[in-house]
């Protein structure tokens, strides 16, 4: 089932590497990418850490040192639990609104510094004994902050790595969530 998953992820996102573009004007630049990525959760009741596989789409405009950027992710899991039978289906959905900054490290590398602001609302849908409950989590916004680096392959196409730490509590880090993220981007 989750290679089902991952390969309707990947055809999701060639997809709307399709229509991706990237322009130019006057020094200003702006990008649509395609992301594909997994997102360490820390989950409660029961408390656990979870992989999600996260898919969604990434704005960059701005100038390179310093751009604006704008993303919308969802992440779904689904998890069953032999011990007590219950089994408990997830659907995140995650928007960022923060800055970029990039750095040209030689002629096909680049290195980038993110940061904003994220609000994300989870639907949660338990089953436990042929009884099925359904709830969403109140909308929350939390800081987050990540890097990554961007790899041309060529003049038209380019690789995206990065990882974002969400601070979902300022004091207390070990309730950090990090999502890692690949993407590609196809200038037209």
């Amino acid at each position: 089932m989750m290679s089902r998953r991952i390969l309707g992820t990947l055809l999701l996102g060639l997809s709307l590497a399709s229509t991706s573009k990237a322009a130019e004007y006057k020094g200003v630049s702006y990008s649509i990418e395609p992301i594909i990525g997994y997102e360490f959760q820390r989950k409660e009741n029961p408390i656990r850490s979870h992989l999600q596989l996260t898919y969604g789409a990434r704005v960059v405009a701005g100038y390179k040192i310093l751009s604006g950027e704008a993303e919308y992710t969802i992440g779904k899991s689904d998890e069953t639990f032999p011990m007590s039978g219950e089994r408990i289906e997830e659907k995140t959905e995650k928007a960022r609104l923060g800055l970029r900054s990039t750095y040209g490290i030689g002629s096909i590398l680049d290195w980038f510094f993110r940061g904003g602001a994220e609000g994300q609302r989870i639907h949660t849908k338990r089953s436990l004994s042929g009884v099925v409950t359904e709830s969403d989590s109140p909308a929350k916004i939390y800081p987050y902050a990540g890097t990554g680096v961007s790899i041309a392959l060529g003049t038209k196409l380019s690789l995206n790595t990065s990882v974002i730490a969400t601070l979902k509590d300022l004091n207390d880090f070990n309730k950090t969530e990090y999502t890692t993220t690949f993407g590609f981007k196809i200038s037209l």
